[in-house]
């Protein structure tokens, strides 16, 4: 019997590993085949998807680049329209109020003072300089002088600025030159109102920007822009300026994309103005009177009539035989238009060589897969014959070894318990029981990383909280935080807070007397979190209290203190700053911004004034070198300043809404008369009440102070 159970077992096993051996020969050529066409579909999708990718990554990439560009090169004409507006403006307060101006002298000059910034007057043509009219029209537009001085000092691309009368009166500040030198004392002529800003101007009843000059004394490029001055519907003149545009050109011709990509700026009538190519259909003409509009390349034109009405987007035109990616984006201000030109074969240049290298992979994995059938179809043979010569003596142990594993398995598995979860199987059975013992194993190993993931966890957040306990109490010893700070100073009132988020920041506040006569408000907000960030606070605080003792001006605490914190700033970090000094003798207070919010004043009558510097500078330690800027206010008796940071026009509602300055005026408006700490209380309320609740994650900082007399008043 035992001889037939083993004659039908060795048959059996026989007939199942001829099958399996069948089966497996079958399954490796079908494989063989179904991996190579795999293989080819795989690359020619691959070569698809990576173009059409290249292409999108490239078209939003230059989208970007020519609206960013554009907007950097228009704000340079919007600040200049912004300073001919002021001369506008001063010009049209005059007319409309005279009486409350006098007569203004103009300065004498000559030859000795070639190259100096001055203002003087020039008659047209039909005007009788003697005529008392005209005598008492240039005594009344005298008082533009100071404001048409600080235009043209404070812009410095601005070739000169002027106003001219209807009258006939051409009012100029400009650098002296044998143009503008009067000739023996006598007067100086020169017809404004044939000049095209003039022209322009009062045709269209708005600012308008003329075509591009040359300058006459430099050459360089420039171009002019003339506003229009009405009083009760009464053209009074045009005020106008010129601006040098060198600025612009230098950042077209300095402006690379990829090896060959350029930038060029067409105006309003389709012209090209300034180019990086030297040559081809988008370099700058002679005369630069070629119109795009008319170019004979269709796709050409097409795009230059989208960009001239102000349009923004990306077309692949072909220039100079050869297709381009061109991106155009409008400069509103002056009506141009900013191209972004990047030559196609950039772009697809990365999907081919990706095709070329798939193609390279696909021919070595043909081989490779090819070889490892061969020697598959060699061990699979060679396999069957051992496994052949093996059945008889598995048969006959096969009752044994199919109990033992079991056995084993079972005692193995009782063992595990408590910490005790080592558990491995060397055991080859081949059938279910060494499955179900892999599978104890893998289950116990994924127990024992679950434990120490879980170990390292909570190590990790013990770590975490004990840094946070660090910076929490480094940033809360270092402000003042005793009210109020100067009891025996009635002068002013002053309160500060700090409410800290969850996580620790850099925010930080800080008031002292720098002498008797003086006090110094500072607020601050350093980037990052945790000790870095607190450690950097505690820096930069120290150094602007420092640097403020000394006595240096407000500009120079601020580069000082930027140009040492730069030094060995690994972190990156940075600080956005104010800082103002009051003279307490006469409430003028001089303050330096260094990217910071805006502070408020509230006047005594209730007026709500926002504190804005002449320039916004950069936070402190963003780069070397930053040079900052004072500036001027006086506080009247009554007035309150309040400092803050941007954690609270930042603080958010749970739909991801931003509380704003306009809340915040809102408060000021209706707790205007408040003491400080009152105010501060009432700010921090209606935060509370816009958040409902909602999580914060940035620190939310204020600081009030409030005049109530100068030194030496008797605070009635």
């Amino acid at each position: 019997m035992r001889k037939k159970i083993f004659r039908v077992i060795i048959m059996t096993l026989g007939a199942v590993l001829l099958v399996i051996g069948l089966i497996l020969l079958i399954q490796m050529s079908m494989m063989r085949s179904s991996i190579i066409e795999v293989s080819k579909k795989a690359g020619s999708r691959v070569e698809e998807m990576s173009k059409e990718a290249m292409s999108i990554q490239a078209k939003e990439l230059l989208s970007e680049s020519s609206v960013g560009r554009a907007g950097i090169a228009d704000r340079e004409f919007s600040e200049f329209l912004k300073a001919i507006d002021l001369i506008a403006d001063s010009a049209e307060d005059i007319y409309l109020f005279k009486d409350r101006y006098g007569i203004n002298e103009f300065r004498q000059y000559d030859e000795a003072d070639m190259g100096e910034i001055v203002v003087y007057t020039a008659y047209g043509k039909d005007v009788d300089p003697e005529d008392e009219s005209i005598k008492n029209e240039v005594d009344l537009i005298s008082n533009m002088q100071g404001i048409m001085m600080a235009v043209n000092e404070s812009t410095d691309s601005m070739v000169s600025d002027y106003f001219a009368t209807e009258s006939g009166i051409f009012l100029c500040a400009e650098a002296v030159s044998e143009y503008n030198v009067s000739k023996n004392g006598e007067p100086l002529f020169f017809e404004a109102r044939e000049r095209p800003w003039y022209i322009e101007a009062v045709r269209e009843g708005k600012p308008v920007f003329t075509s591009i000059i040359s300058d006459a004394d430099t050459g360089k490029q420039a171009l002019t822009c003339g506003i229009p001055v009405y009083t009760d519907g009464v053209l009074r003149g045009v005020a106008g300026a010129g601006l040098y545009l060198d600025t612009i050109r230098e950042d077209v011709d300095n402006f690379h994309v990829g090896e060959k990509g350029y930038a060029c700026i067409i105006n309003n009538h389709g012209q090209i103005l300034f180019s990086g190519s030297s040559k081809g259909e988008l370099s700058v003409s002679e005369d630069m009177q070629a119109d795009l509009r008319e170019s004979p390349n269709a796709e050409l034109k097409a795009l230059a009539l989208d960009a001239v009405s102000g349009k923004a987007g990306v077309s692949v035109i072909d220039l100079d035989g050869q297709e381009y990616y061109v991106a155009y984006a409008p400069m509103e201000t002056v009506g141009w238009s900013y191209l972004t030109v990047l030559p196609e074969r950039e772009v697809s240049e990365p999907s081919r060589n990706l095709v070329s290298e798939l193609f390279r992979s696909n021919m070595e994995q043909r081989d490779f897969v090819r070889s490892s059938i061969f020697r598959s179809v060699v061990y699979t043979v060679v396999l069957l014959l051992v496994v052949a010569l093996s059945v008889a003596f598995i048969s006959k142990k096969f009752a044994e070894r199919l109990a033992a594993p079991i056995v084993m398995l079972t005692k193995d598995v009782s063992a595990l318990e408590g910490d005790t979860l080592d558990f491995s199987w060397d055991i080859d059975t081949g059938d279910e029981v060494q499955t179900l013992a892999k599978s104890f194993e893998s289950m116990t190993g994924r127990m024992k990383q679950y434990i120490r993931d879980i170990t390292a966890i909570t190590a990790e957040k013990e770590r975490i909280g004990a840094e946070l306990s660090v910076a929490t109490h480094i940033q809360a010893s270092m402000l003042p935080s005793v009210f109020p700070p100067f009891p025996d100073r009635k002068e002013f009132e002053l309160y500060a807070k700090m409410d800290p988020a969850k996580e620790v920041g850099g925010d930080f506040y800080d008031f002292f007397m720098v002498d008797d006569d003086h006090i110094a408000l500072v607020i601050a907000d350093v980037s990052g979190k945790g000790v870095p960030a607190a450690l950097f606070m505690v820096i930069a605080k120290t150094l602007i209290k420092n640097y403020s003792k000394s006595g240096t001006s407000v500009e120079d605490i601020f580069i000082k203190t930027s140009d040492q914190l730069c030094e060995g700033n690994g972190e990156g970090l940075f600080v956005t700053a104010w800082i103002g000094i009051i003279d307490l003798n006469t409430g003028v207070m001089t303050y330096c911004d260094a990217g910071h919010e805006y502070p408020y004043v509230i006047h005594a009558d209730g007026s709500i004034e926002i504190l804005k510097p002449q320039k916004k500078k950069l936070p402190l330690a963003a780069m070397a070198g930053i040079q900052y800027i004072s500036n001027e206010i006086t506080l009247k008796k009554g007035d309150c300043l309040l400092l803050y940071t941007d954690g609270v026009l930042e603080a958010t509602d749970a739909d991801n809404r931003l509380y704003g300055p306009e809340r915040l005026e809102a408060v000021l408006s209706d707790k205007w008369t408040d003491d400080t700490k009152t105010l501060l209380k009432d700010i921090r309320a209606d935060v509370d009440d816009f958040v409902a609740g909602a999580p914060q994650f940035d620190d939310l900082t204020m600081l009030a102070f409030r005049l109530h007399k100068l030194t030496g008043e008797d605070g009635s």
